[in-house]
């Protein structure tokens, strides 16, 4: 899978097929996780990144519906893309 984080945020498989990464709030985690490669990022620090002092009811659940959602989306473009993302 490849990532491209100049710009907007794109994602495309190893044979160029883009990827659709759909709600605005996916792309932002992927771009931070990208930006953290390689590295754990606590679920407190994505939380703040993503929404700052506009917290959603449940910040934990919903960062995790968005995690959830991320998974699928690299799951359904390539196999192994789910463990991509690592919890």
């Amino acid at each position: 899978m490849r990532f491209g984080v100049l710009g907007p945020v794109e994602v495309r498989t190893e044979d160029g097929t883009p990827v659709k990464v759909a709600d605005r709030k996916v792309r932002a985690l992927l771009a931070n996780l990208l930006a953290h490669a390689g590295r754990v990022v606590p679920a407190d620090r994505l939380v703040d990144d993503l929404w700052g002092a506009a917290l959603p009811a449940n910040p934990a659940a919903t960062l995790q519906a968005r995690v959830s959602q991320l998974r699928r989306a690299l799951a359904d473009a390539e196999p192994g893309g789910r463990a991509l993302v690592e919890s």
